[in-house]
């Protein structure tokens, strides 16, 4: 194991300046939004203006887009884009311009609580979901926020994910995008659960390749393909050579033969409830697809999560598997360091306390690391607890500590009737001497 560096004041040093450098640049950038807002607000038209009026505002406005955008070397549209954010954050999402004053998230995180909540029409319920981004996001790195967000926005939107994801789904496409150098993308726009089927699929596909070269399984000599280019590869065949499965008609959810997972609220599992169920690495997805997925198809996992506290209950599979395994995948999602996204199929199952030195193989003693994240443990002075079962606890060589928190407790939200179930329950009058929760019995759940 490497020495501490904690004991090397330049390390602590070193720590302080790079967060106050943080936090002053997270100050700028608020500073930069009010600006712009004040700006833009300067130059607007008045109210019930008329038609010359109007005309003055945007000939006024192409002005100040020409001036920043040559003064500051970048394009107009650049301008135009951080003029109308600005306008837009100061407006509806002040609370977390503010944040972003203080240092307490970054501009990354302010876009995404901006993406995420921007469809929320209702002042008060804009309001509140804000309240709840904001707190995720002084725990969260940007890129695990987004996926918390768009499930916590969904308990704030007026259209139902039924209704929006038929509307999407309508827009499915195919674009062909030029590129330098004799190459070119293809873009596939398609439901989430059969894109993200599909990248995992050539991801198994790729890695039975790579497999079979290690053990010199196959003929072929000198193939040094990565991964990406063997997935680039067997996407190009299969769509060359295969014809379609079922062209018209068919939805696609039976063909896929990876492993995806989806949770689901016992409550929609039972069609009581519209509560939106999730993707794994994605977010939100409508009900019936997650029902169709969890009725039969044999290639996805459903995770069942409690309408009270959102962790997980019970994960069940059509295929043979290890029970505690499947757990862990539904409960972890990803690598458990802080702020890492590799997700679990690229991990290793880790034992929190070594089982040499006496730790449990158990839900409670097992998380999933990648292997960057995994050597760290072990071979450096980087060291975890597991607090409670999932809830992980790292400290850094220079002493500090950081909570890691299974995302499916995270991103939930407590449903209003829980809530005012759960008010009621605090009523002392409520509770009687055999009652087993009165005394400190366990939940249902």
């Amino acid at each position: 194991m490497s020495a501490h560096p904690a004991s090397d004041p330049r390390a602590e040093r070193v720590i302080d300046a790079f967060e106050a450098g943080r936090r002053s640049r997270a100050a700028d950038d608020a500073a930069e939004i009010r600006l712009l807002a004040e700006a833009a607000d300067a130059i607007a038209a008045p109210a019930n203006p008329t038609a010359e009026q109007i005309r003055r505002a945007e000939l006024d406005r192409r002005s100040l887009v020409a001036e920043l955008a040559t003064s500051t070397r970048v394009s107009e549209w650049t301008v135009t884009r951080l003029l109308t954010e600005a306008v837009d954050l100061c407006a509806r999402f002040a609370d977390g311009v503010d944040a972003l004053a203080r240092g307490g998230i970054s501009r990354r995180h302010l876009d995404v609580i901006h993406d995420a909540g921007a469809p929320i029409v209702d002042d008060d319920a804009r309001a509140e979901f804000l309240r709840l981004a904001i707190d995720r996001a002084a725990q969260l790195t940007p890129g695990r926020l987004a996926p918390v967000l768009r499930v916590i926005a969904e308990h704030f939107l007026e259209r139902t994910i039924d209704d929006r994801h038929e509307d999407a789904a309508a827009r499915g496409r195919i674009d062909l995008i030029d590129m330098a150098d004799g190459m070119a993308g293809v873009m596939l726009v398609t439901p989430a659960t059969l894109a993200h089927g599909i990248h995992d699929r050539l991801t198994q596909q790729a890695r039975s390749v790579i497999a079979a070269r290690e053990t010199g399984e196959t003929r072929g000599e000198g193939d040094a393909r990565t991964m990406a280019q063997l997935m680039a590869d067997i996407a190009t065949d299969t769509l060359l050579t295969a014809g379609p499965d079922r062209c018209v008609a068919g939805d696609g959810l039976d063909a896929i033969r990876a492993t995806v997972q989806v949770t689901i609220a016992v409550l929609t599992m039972a069609g009581a409830s519209a509560e939106p169920c999730l993707l794994a690495g994605y977010g939100p997805i409508d009900p019936e697809t997650a029902r169709a997925l969890a009725g039969g198809t044999t290639g996805w996992e459903r995770v069942m999560t409690s309408p009270v506290t959102g962790s997980v209950l019970a994960v069940d599979r059509y295929r043979p598997g290890i029970p505690l395994n499947r757990f862990l995948v539904a409960r972890d999602e990803h690598c458990r360091f802080p702020g890492c996204r590799m997700p679990v199929h690229r991990c290793d199952v880790d034992h929190t306390i070594d089982a040499a030195h006496g730790g449990a193989t158990s839900h409670c003693n097992l998380a999933h690391l990648c292997r960057r994240h995994h050597v760290l443990k072990h071979v450096t002075a980087w060291t975890v607890e597991q607090v409670r079962p999932g809830v992980l606890v790292w400290t850094s060589p220079a002493g500090r500590t950081h909570t890691d928190r299974p995302e499916s407790t995270v991103r939930f939200v407590l449903d209003d009737e829980v809530r005012r179930r759960r008010e009621l329950m605090r009523e002392p009058w409520l509770i009687r001497s055999e009652d087993p929760l009165g005394s400190g019995g366990a939940p249902p759940f």
